[in-house]
């Protein structure tokens, strides 16, 4: 029998991002946002902790701020640009819920459905660098 860590397709990196959150329904600029962190992230998906309940199946607009995520993009320019408000944004379904604290805290695995191609290669990339940076120092 396999183990929770030999299921996962992808590694994941333990770092608390900022994330907004927001159901991804039409129309979407009048959906509420919600703002969370991660517990983790790697290149499929996030795991975030939300006051808010959302049920498996939902989908999600995610908006990831990850400083420094754009030297990791391929393409011109990264050296000039500022670490502030870097995000990917994507779109995600949930894929698992867990309640915490009963009506005030839900652990919820986000699963990225649609997420541009830059963005995740570049984020894929941040997460290798990372983790080899972590292991290096272990």
């Amino acid at each position: 029998m396999l183990t929770e860590e030999e299921k996962r397709a992808h590694v994941r990196l333990t770092k608390p991002f900022e994330v907004k959150i927001r159901p991804f329904a039409f129309p979407l600029q009048r959906q509420p946002t919600s703002e969370v962190h991660s517990a983790d992230i790697s290149e499929g998906g996030l795991r975030i902790h939300c006051a808010r309940r959302f049920n498996v199946g939902d989908k999600l607009q995610v908006t990831i701020f990850i400083p420094s995520l754009n030297k990791h993009h391929p393409g011109f320019f990264k050296v000039f640009e500022s670490d502030v408000d870097q995000s990917l944004t994507a779109v995600a379904e949930v894929v698992r819920v867990q309640e915490v604290t009963p009506l005030r805290d839900y652990a919820l695995g986000l699963k990225f459905l649609d997420i541009y191609e830059d963005d995740w290669q570049a984020l894929r990339t941040l997460i290798l660098k990372e983790l080899r940076k972590q292991q290096d120092t272990a």
